[in-house]
């Protein structure tokens, strides 16, 4: 079975490429630091002296957390900062927002300002945004070098995925902004009107469960076509890659052509691959939950368990790309020998 098989080969090969991951995992622990620096220095200053300094070392304090945050309002660090961060609560307290596409309707917005009206408003979280989109570069280049490498027949060193990472963000880069430009269609046209839809059937409705059972439906719906769409772009950049392409727009629409009719390989791959990342967070929130941390070296052994944890996750990143490479170069593989095999000989 082409899915089981994939996942076998694509995961041997992300275990060669340690040193690439932990580069990855640097690579964004120091854009991390950017904010967190800046965050912890003022944090400190509005704790120093105060009866406030041991208990939060202690606890995190909701009520506390909101008034520091009124007392900060102005602070880009402060209104980038939720005290639910220092949790697993993310995964749920932030479902919502990123269900609504709040940071590519941002970002759609800032380059329509930009190249439409010359105009730079990065929006009221200026700091988180401009972060953000550091990440989104960053992390084009790591994509590049990471399919890059994967879809060599011969083992790669480090030097080669840096070239790699290069060669490619241009491609990569340009495909990116297909994809902001699907995307932000996608939440502010599609998933606005949706959303102006429930409100207009469910506004009369007595009980609060019928627009609850909508809202869940439109969340279920949300999560699948975005991870089509997620997928169908991992394709693209596998296929401007491994078929040496130069469009954008044609690498998308051939990333589409071999997603969709492969849908029970790729699909299920991806599924099994997102499964694994599901279990990953319910581990964490396990670890996060019987660790006391309520003195120093609880705490410091919670930060290593959660820098072991985003290690997986790029480990499970580079899976991603690792597997999905495999099974399009296997499938591809087959079909051609297929076409060799039933081609009429001319003896």
């Amino acid at each position: 079975m082409n899915i089981i098989s994939s996942f076998k080969q694509g995961a041997k090969l992300a275990s060669r490429t340690k040193r690439m991951i932990l580069f990855a995992w640097f690579a964004n622990v120091l854009i991390a630091m950017v904010l967190a620096f800046p965050a912890l220095k003022q944090l400190d200053g509005y704790l120093r002296d105060t009866v406030m300094d041991e208990k939060i070392l202690q606890q995190m304090d909701p009520a506390w957390m909101d008034s520091y945050r009124v007392d900060m309002e102005k602070s880009d660090h402060t209104r980038a900062l939720d005290y639910t961060i220092f949790g697993y609560a993310p995964f749920v307290n932030h479902l919502e927002m990123q269900m609504n596409g709040t940071f590519i309707k941002t970002l759609g917005g800032f380059l329509y300002d930009f190249f439409v009206r010359w105009e730079l408003n990065a929006g009221p979280m200026s700091l988180l945004f401009f972060l953000s989109l550091l990440y989104v570069i960053v992390n084009t280049f790591l994509t590049g070098g990471f399919i890059g490498i994967y879809a060599k027949d011969y083992r790669s060193s480090f030097p080669e995925f840096l070239i790699d990472g290069a060669r490619y963000f241009g491609k990569f880069f340009r495909l990116a902004l297909i994809a902001l430009l699907v995307y932000f269609i996608f939440f502010a046209v599609i998933l606005n009107w949706i959303n102006s839809s429930i409100f207009q059937w469910t506004q009369n409705d007595a009980s609060e469960t019928v627009p609850y059972l909508y809202y869940m439906i439109r969340n279920v719906g949300v999560l699948l076509l975005l991870s089509l769409l997620f997928m169908i772009f991992d394709y693209a950049r596998i296929r401007m890659v491994v078929d040496d392409r130069s469009s954008a727009f044609a690498s998308t629409a051939a990333g589409a052509r071999f997603a969709i009719p492969h849908l029970v390989n790729t699909y299920g791959l991806y599924l099994l691959l997102t499964a694994i990342g599901v279990v990953l967070i319910a581990l964490y929130a396990v670890f996060d939950k019987l660790i006391p941390q309520n003195s120093y070296w609880p705490l410091v052994f919670l930060f290593i368990v959660q820098q072991l944890y985003m290690l997986a996750r790029f480990w499970l990143k580079a899976s991603f790309y690792a597997c999905q490479t495999t099974l399009y170069r296997t499938i591809i593989r087959e079909e051609h020998l297929k076409t060799v095999s039933a081609a009429p000989s001319t003896v």
